[in-house]
């Protein structure tokens, strides 16, 4: 797991570890540990929002965010593979996370 903090702010993000967990499972779906494409398309797909991008995002490096969940689905090196790894984010952040996020928790870890 790894914590996240602005520069002055405080705690603005948590990330579930690819390999270590722990597991985040909403709504019957494993956001942990996946194939990218895979949660990102559970995402999309929940978005019921009646206006489009009121509902679901993606950050300028691809990843997809859910407003309402306040999560964003990074990614992972797992050997020669991209895992899932959830950014979960307080709050104040979800307003500009890509601005307000340290750039080390955007970053492939």
């Amino acid at each position: 797991m790894c914590l996240y903090f602005a520069a002055g702010e405080g705690l603005c993000g948590v990330a579930a570890d690819a390999l270590r967990g722990p597991q985040i499972i909403v709504e019957g779906t494993a956001l942990v540990a996946r194939a990218p494409s895979e949660p990102e398309r559970w995402l999309f797909d929940r978005a019921d929002a009646p206006e489009p991008f009121t509902e679901s995002f993606s950050m300028p490096g691809g990843q997809a965010g859910s407003l309402t969940l306040g999560v964003v689905l990074c990614v992972q090196r797992a050997g020669d593979r991209l895992l899932t790894s959830p950014l979960c984010l307080t709050g104040d952040v979800l307003d500009d996370a890509y601005n307000r996020l340290p750039a080390e928790a955007r970053a492939i870890r």
